[in-house]
């Protein structure tokens, strides 16, 4: 029988657990979707429940699951009593409650913090038999993890200060906050227990702490130390990358490595794929890419962004972007806004190296937009840089990382050198570079002026 860690995957539209062998293939996955976003914990136990079960009897005998771990949606956060069982709903991190309460503590509203602050002056009574939990913290203490217990991901919008490694007592006594209301907080991977026996996994399946859905996708893609960065292109662009020195800006904000071994310094872009459809509704993007190979490289420059506001790698509430002086609905058109946001990927990262995080090659990257071979090449020879594409880039097999760790008594970083495959890698095509290089430095010009 062949060892298999199992990651969960709970997110606002649904849960996911996947079986990751030694060899770091996906052996077995089990999913669910819903609509709108679940927030009822009991929902949550009882498909974990059926996706476990589901996933046992496709593993079969040739399988033995040994360890799991998981993974949820930063910022959304639940109340439990003293024996783990919730006490209301969970509250998203885009729930519109607590939204005075982060301009009163100068967070931002996604942050859990404010939606327990909230919970505090909103039901005081309630608040001080309750404890702060987050979903996968919930799920791993139901399967019969530690309770009370977080990892140093999920506690970061919690409050949590990753520099001395401690709650800020004080500071939350003056917000009105018990410290005493919070958990427990561990490295991710850390080994919380074993797993109950009416969850019929087996004997002896080791319990991990988890981490964000976030820090498992980067674990997962395979940027997890110096000199690592990914993207990942989906509706927006999201940057993640690793330094030696915590980096905290308007626009930045960093993560700690699971091994405590260095920073996880990450931004977001509002510029990315969700310009596609609002020019081309249809979404046969195959054809398009096939219609648009013959304008490449266009000469055109473009800064693409749906509606005006943009976080990084400019930070503007009103920059509005512009796009391609070309006839919209044209290939022509849509094969420049391929290029222009690759220009905005190019400028993320030459703007995380100017905050002295390095960028070696490869450039690792995920998400929708890399299923487009097209659109890889652009990128590629736009930042004149290889790209890597791994086999499993999905934050369900971070978390079966994490669990891999605790088995096999080593590093998260360790493990994840182990599991983690690349697929391929797209290098940049030669006739496109130079064009790229003076286009980019035409964009460039356009935004300084």
């Amino acid at each position: 029988m062949q060892a298999v860690f199992l990651g969960i995957d709970l997110g606002t539209s649904g849960m996911r657990v996947v079986a990751l062998s030694e060899q770091g293939e996906v052996v077995g996955k089990a999913e669910r979707s819903w609509d709108p976003p679940e927030t009822n914990p009991g929902r949550w136990l009882r498909t974990l429940k059926a996706l476990l079960g589901q996933l046992k009897t496709e593993l079969g005998q040739a399988y033995g699951i040994v360890a799991l771990s998981a993974c949820s949606t930063s910022g959304t956060v639940l109340a439990v009593d003293g024996r783990g069982i919730p006490m209301e709903s969970a509250w998203l991190y885009s729930d519109k409650r607590g939204q005075a309460q982060a301009q009163q503590l100068g967070i931002p509203s996604s942050w859990g913090l404010s939606r327990w602050l909230w919970w505090a002056e909103s039901y005081p009574e309630r608040y001080q038999e309750s404890y702060l939990a987050h979903p996968a913290d919930f799920l791993l203490s139901q399967l019969g993890g530690r309770k009370q217990v977080t990892d140093h991901t999920h506690a970061l919008k919690s409050g949590f200060d990753l520099e001395s490694y401690s709650w800020p007592k004080e500071w939350l006594s003056q917000q009105g906050l018990n410290p005493k209301r919070f958990p427990e907080v561990v490295a991710p991977g850390t080994v919380l227990g074993t797993v109950g026996s009416e969850w019929g996994l087996g004997q002896e399946v080791l319990i991990t702490a988890g981490m964000t859905d976030g820090c498992a996708g980067q674990l997962a893609a395979g940027a997890s130390q110096i000199g690592q960065v990914s993207t990942s292109l989906g509706t927006t662009l999201i940057f993640k990358a690793n330094s030696t020195e915590i980096i905290q800006t308007q626009s930045l904000y960093s993560h700690l490595h699971p091994d405590k071994t260095c920073w996880w310094p990450g931004a977001a872009s509002f510029c990315g794929g969700g310009i596609l459809p609002r020019y081309f509704p249809g979404g046969h993007f195959q054809t398009l890419d096939q219609q648009a190979q013959a304008y490449i490289p266009t000469g055109l420059i473009s800064y693409p962004l749906v509606q005006p506001g943009e976080r990084f790698p400019i930070v503007d509430p009103s920059f509005a972007g512009f796009l391609p002086a070309a006839e919209q609905g044209s290939p022509r058109f849509y094969a420049a806004l391929l290029e222009g946001v690759a220009m905005v990927e190019r400028l993320g990262l030459e703007t995380l190296s100017a905050q002295g995080i390095p960028v070696q090659e490869p450039i690792w990257t995920t998400g929708g937009g890399s299923k487009s071979p097209l659109w890889l090449s652009i990128r590629a020879s736009m930042l004149n840089r290889p790209l890597a594409l791994v086999k499993h880039p999905e934050p369900a097999v971070g978390a079966a990382i994490l669990a891999a760790s605790a088995h096999w008594c080593c590093s998260v970083q360790q493990a994840a050198e182990r599991l983690v495959q690349v697929k391929r890698y797209i290098q940049p095509q030669a006739a496109w570079v130079d064009p790229y290089a003076e286009a980019y430095q035409a964009f460039q010009t356009r935004l300084s002026n």
